[in-house]
């Protein structure tokens, strides 16, 4: 498998406290990981290092071949001033450039120009894109495109952001707890988009059952240390309990020896 994202003897600060120290693992492409570790430990500020939001202390990330990453956090990062419609189509693709045109022609109901727009969607081959995007506005209550992002509530915020970044078809999608404000008809018809995309994805998220039908690979990082499951959340469980059971019954056993 390609290394799609390389994290070399990462070590970060937050103020005094030391969030990790001199950590390192790779997310290979078409993988679908979670990772998993204790509150205050800083997952999502790993996340932003990982996405180029902030840099490590120390260490090293390495990207392949100038992949695309799609960055959901928990906080959006949008732009009050746009309209929804503006905001989701904030890309360079011409496609997308190409769909914006034709949606904000369909809700100005602009005849003249939803004729012009199709003929260049047709020489562009972009119908399937406009309708995934449809579908994704649609399944996630998006259907205000004229509103503007500064009259959004939080939640329709998140929904917006998250529209976005799957709209972009990234290569690594990193997603930091994409079910929060989600009602459960979203959750699920995100479940399986997700499950079904192509995108490699690196995700954290407090919501088990969601973890355990999306991801195929966790990294658990505790105790400044990385391990690694083939597999899902419930793998991980057993697995998890396996090796601290090992470790117990190391320790243990050097201590009965000390006795000696």
């Amino acid at each position: 498998m390609k290394p799609y994202i390389q994290a070399e003897n990462l070590s970060k600060r937050w103020g005094e406290n030391l969030l990790f120290d001199n950590i390192s693992f790779t997310v290979f492409e078409g993988q679908k990981v979670a990772l998993i570790a204790k509150n205050g430990t800083g997952k999502s500020t790993l996340l932003n290092l990982l996405s180029g939001k902030d840099s490590p202390d120390s260490g090293l990330i390495t990207l392949t071949n100038d992949i695309q990453i799609g960055y959901f956090e928990q906080i959006p990062n949008l732009n009050p001033a746009h309209t929804v419609l503006e905001e989701i189509f904030t890309s360079d693709n011409i496609k997308l450039k190409t769909v914006r045109e034709f949606e904000l022609a369909i809700a100005r109901n602009n005849q003249q120009h939803i004729a012009e727009i199709s003929a260049k969607m047709d020489e562009l081959n972009a119908w399937d894109m406009e309708f995934e995007i449809k579908q994704i506005l649609t399944q996630l209550k998006i259907n205000l495109l004229e509103q503007k992002v500064e009259e959004l509530s939080g939640g329709q915020q998140k929904r917006l952001s998250l529209a976005k970044v799957l709209i972009n078809k990234p290569d690594l999608l990193i997603l930091d707890e994409p079910t929060n404000h989600l009602d459960l008809e979203m959750i699920e018809w995100l479940e399986s988009y997700l499950e079904k995309s192509k995108s490699t994805i690196l995700m954290v998220t407090h919501d088990r059952y969601f973890l355990d039908r999306v991801c195929n690979e966790i990294i658990e990082m505790e105790d400044n240390q990385i391990y690694r499951y083939q597999g899902n959340y419930s793998y991980f469980l057993e697995k998890r309990a396996e090796r601290i059971e090992m470790q117990q019954a190391t320790v243990s056993k050097a201590k009965n020896l000390l006795r000696t």
